[in-house]
């Protein structure tokens, strides 16, 4: 397992470096992501791995092609309102009434967009698959209840690849997390299409 994570490893940073692009060009500035952290839980445990407490905004999508399962993207208001300052210098009514603009909340949307699509892309270029995410959807909330909502009922045989995100900006560090839920199906073909590309390598 411990060369197919390497693997998973390359295709994150692949992925952050088309992120990074794309991101800079669609905000006019630099802005760098980094994917530093990544673990396979059991679906079981997953909610151990979360701050319940915690009111997060998501963008999630369903994979249609390649692979079975489902992508969320997620953000803390926090970092959310940073990221949209960053971008658009909210005023200081907006930040005062802490509701995020529709200018802001089509921003996020589209950041969550970038960050699951470049590493969807990532994936299927490594494994030689097409993966392609439906449209994606947004919800904000305690992510306790985000989370039964989009990954409710997930089978406790299912697995989930929680991946860290940090938007790095010249001044400041933005942090966000996405997770990859899979049926076992879908983790024994990423397993084999890893260990066919191990083998091309030797």
């Amino acid at each position: 397992m411990h060369d197919e994570m390497d693997i998973l490893r390359e295709v994150g940073s692949i992925s952050a470096g088309k992120g990074s692009i794309a991101l800079s060009e669609m905000l006019g500035k630099r802005i760098n992501i980094k994917l530093p952290s990544l673990e396979i839980l059991p679906g079981g445990t997953m909610i151990n791995k979360l701050l319940l407490d915690r009111i997060v905004i998501s963008v999630s999508c369903d994979i249609l092609t390649g692979i079975k399962g489902n992508i969320i993207f997620l953000m803390d208001e926090k970092s959310a309102f940073k990221l949209i300052d960053l971008c658009y210098n909210m005023g200081e009514e907006d930040k005062k009434s802490g509701q995020l603009t529709e200018m802001g909340l089509s921003l996020i949307k589209e950041v969550g967009n970038v960050v699951v699509s470049s590493y969807l892309g990532a994936l299927g270029m490594m494994l030689k698959i097409i993966i392609i995410p439906s449209i994606p959807t947004m919800i904000s909330g305690p992510i306790q209840q985000i989370m039964n909502m989009l990954f409710n009922p997930i089978d406790k045989n299912d697995y989930v690849l929680l991946i860290q995100a940090i938007f790095e900006e010249h001044e400041h560090k933005l942090n966000g997390s996405f997770y990859l839920a899979l049926t076992p199906t879908s983790v024994k073909l990423i397993q084999e299409g890893c260990k066919k590309l191990l083998e091309s390598l030797n």
